[in-house]
Formats: structure tokens, C-alpha cells, sequence
């Protein structure tokens, strides 16, 4: 293998175990956008002891989760267009509801007799209704969630099994807008009959940042997504989290420049001296961020060496010390530890001026994922 990402399937249950004793709510696992970056079937199939439901945020995510034989409740996130009802029912999906014509499709479908509603085990379609609390990018406003959840009652082959929010800055230093969002959310719940621990048993809202923060936002059930991984969302540490992936790629290519010359796409990079140069067989094309081009970091031979010129889509070229005993066929970790040296994904996110989500999502499919049994 040229590139490749070592996944630690253990610390993933470890972190999904010590989140949920942390909260002790029911666990949402969240494995969307192929559960970052991490191979989303694995990771599920890992989790399924521990998790009490699976939230993705397409109809496609939760079909291959479906066809990989995943029998746990699965949670679609973002409310589906009409035309995608029928796919949704057809696997046992639960979908996110903000709208009165998706919900109506999907009452239609299953009142209609046909084998897509007789293979229903309860012959209703379970949905969790999304409330706009103030993120403003889906769901019902919190104004009209009341009428919204009053209405959906009326159609007979619907079950309301849950209502949720999203947080829009619990991962920040002043969470007043999550408190905020919290409150208006506890006053939708307040105002529906039999809501909670009536006709609607599951009631979520916290994200990573709020089930290790927020306690005030664990309600029935929390769902995390990137503390699973073992990154923390923000300052707050309040439970031990392991790293779960590194990233690592074969050097290739090993070589001497003169002094003045020049490295990659540009020559951006010019010796000063004569240098040693070693070419990793990873770009920007397995989605190792072209960003860090002269200045991001590797550990090579148990030492942080730095990146020398533009990344390329196939190659990075690093800057050797004379004293390395670098030869081809040797790995280098972009992400995670060797030996003593060590490099964080939220540093590379941090060079880069993005987020780890960011990192971890656009890890290409050229990137095999090696996973280590539990």
C-alpha cells in the first residue's frame, strides 16, 4: 500500500462506551459521511452492543448500512425529498420530518397496502420530528413545532417516535446560545401533550460538544459523532477520549539537491544547502490537505520532518535532516504517533484553517482503511 489509514476499532467502542456512562442517556451513534472518514460498516458493526440507534444523514448512507445487515433503529438526520420515501420505507429507515409533504408520502405509502407497507412490522412508519431552535438550516421553527406535531397526529400510519434539535455553538466558550436553544426546545416539549415519556419516548439534542459539556442537554438520548472518533469538539475534557485513526504513507522516492534548487510545482521551495529529500507517495488527491504545502509537518523515522514545496495529487516531498536513516519502502505518519513524535489531526486542522470534520471526511477512497479487531 502506498497511503493508508489504520482505524482502532477498540478505542472507537471505548469512547462510545465512556461517552454513554459519561451521560447515561441512550446512545445515537452517529457514522454519517461513511462515519467520518473511518469506513462507516466497521465502525457500525463495532458499535452495535453499545448503541442504541445509528444516525447518517443521507437515504444512501442508511441503505448500505442496511444491506451490510445492520438491524439497530437507523436515524436519517436531514428531512428526505417525497421522491425518497419509498426507498426509506423499504429498508426501515427513520426519517427526520420538517415538512407536511414528506410526512405526508410517507403516511400514503404505508396506508396504501402495498408490500412496501406490509412488511412494516408495526404497519406505521417511525419518524423523529427536527425543531428549528435557531441554527436555521433545517427543521420545523419552534413557534409552529406544536401545530407541526399536533397536525402529524392526524395521519394514523405515522409514529412520532422522537423530536430533536440541532445545537448551533455548544462547541464554543460561551454556550448562552445553546442554553438559549435549549430552552426553547424544552418549551416545545412542555407543550405537547404526552411529551416526554408518552407517545414520544425519544427526545435528542446533544451533539459531541453538549454530551460532554452541557448536561442540560441530554434529555432522552445524546448522539455524538466526532468524540466517537476520539477527538475532542472542544476545550472541555471531561472523560478520557482515545485517538482512533492514523494516517500513514510509503516513501518512494529519496534524493540529494544542490543548493538552489527547487522542489515540486513552482519550485516554491529552494535549498539553501545541499539537501536531502525524500517523496511520500500521498497528495492531495487521497486528501491530505494541499494547504500544508510548505508548511505542515510529518514523522518520519521517529522524527517531525517538514513538507518541502506544494504537495502534488500523487506526491509530498519532505525535507530530510543528513543524520536520517530514511530508505524507500519506509513509513511516515501524517496523523498519529511514531515513537515519541506525534501529530494531532486538530494541528493539521488548525495549519490549514479548517476543522478536523473537514480532515477526516475528505480522506480519499485511494486510502485503504486497515482496521484493528476488538
Amino acid at each position: 500500500m502506498r497511503t493508508w489509514v489504520e482505524v482502532n476499532l477498540k478505542a472507537i467502542q471505548s469512547n462510545a462506551a465512556a461517552i454513554k456512562a459519561h451521560t447515561g442517556r441512550g446512545l445515537i451513534s452517529v457514522v454519517k459521511a461513511d462515519a467520518y472518514g473511518h469506513g462507516a460498516v466497521p465502525v457500525t458493526k463495532v458499535l452495535h452492543p453499545i448503541a442504541d440507534m445509528f444516525a447518517v444523514a443521507t437515504g444512501t448512507e442508511g441503505v448500505e448500512l442496511r444491506q451490510a445487515g445492520v438491524r439497530k433503529p437507523i436515524l436519517i438526520l436531514f428531512s428526505p425529498l417525497p421522491d425518497c420515501a419509498e426507498v426509506l420505507v423499504a429498508h426501515e429507515l427513520t426519517p427526520a420530518i420538517d415538512n407536511w409533504h414528506v410526512a405526508k408520502r410517507l403516511n400514503e405509502i404505508a396506508a396504501g397496502g402495498s408490500s412496501l407497507a406490509q412488511q412494516l412490522a408495526t404497519g406505521r412508519v417511525k419518524v423523529h420530528v427536527d425543531v428549528n431552535t435557531g441554527m436555521n438550516r433545517s427543521g420545523v421553527r419552534y413557534t409552529e413545532a406544536g401545530q407541526f406535531l399536533n397536525r402529524l397526529k392526524t395521519l394514523q400510519q405515522l409514529e412520532i417516535e422522537g423530536i430533536f434539535t440541532h445545537l448551533a455553538t455548544a462547541d464554543e466558550a460561551d454556550k448562552s446560545y445553546a442554553y438559549l436553544q435549549l430552552r426553547r426546545f424544552s418549551s416545545v416539549l412542555a407543550s405537547v401533550p404526552n411529551v416526554p415519556g408518552g407517545n414520544v419516548p425519544i427526545t435528542h439534542a446533544a451533539n459531541s460538544a453538549a454530551a460532554l459539556a452541557i448536561p442540560e442537554s441530554h434529555f432522552g438520548a445524546v448522539r455524538p459523532g466526532l468524540s466517537l472518533y476520539g477527538i475532542y469538539p472542544s476545550v472541555e475534557k471531561p472523560i478520557q477520549l482515545q485517538p482512533t485513526l492514523t494516517w500513514k504513507a510509503r516513501v518512494g522516492w529519496i534524493d540529494c539537491i544542490a543548493p538552489g534548487e527547487g522542489v515540486s510545482y513552482g519550485l516554491t521551495y529552494k535549498a539553501s544547502h545541499q539537501t536531502r529529500v525524500a517523496g511520500l507517495q500521498v497528495g492531495y488527491g487521497d486528501g491530505y490537505p494541499r494547504a500544508l504545502s510548505g508548511t505542515g509537518e510529518v514523522v518520519i523515522g521517529g522524527a517531525r520532518r517538514p513538507i518541502a514545496g506544494r504537495l502534488c495529487m500523487d506526491v509530498t516531498v519532505v525535507r530530510l535532516e543528513p543524520s536520517d536513516t530514511v530508505a524507500v519502502g519506509d513509513e511516515a505518519v501524517l496523523i498519529g504517533k511514531q515513537g515519541d513524535a506525534e501529530i494531532s489531526i486538530d494541528e493539521i486542522a488548525h495549519r490549514v484553517g479548517t476543522i478536523p470534520y473537514e480532515i477526516l471526511t475528505q480522506i480519499g477512497k485511494r486510502v485503504k482503511r486497515v482496521y484493528t479487531p476488538t
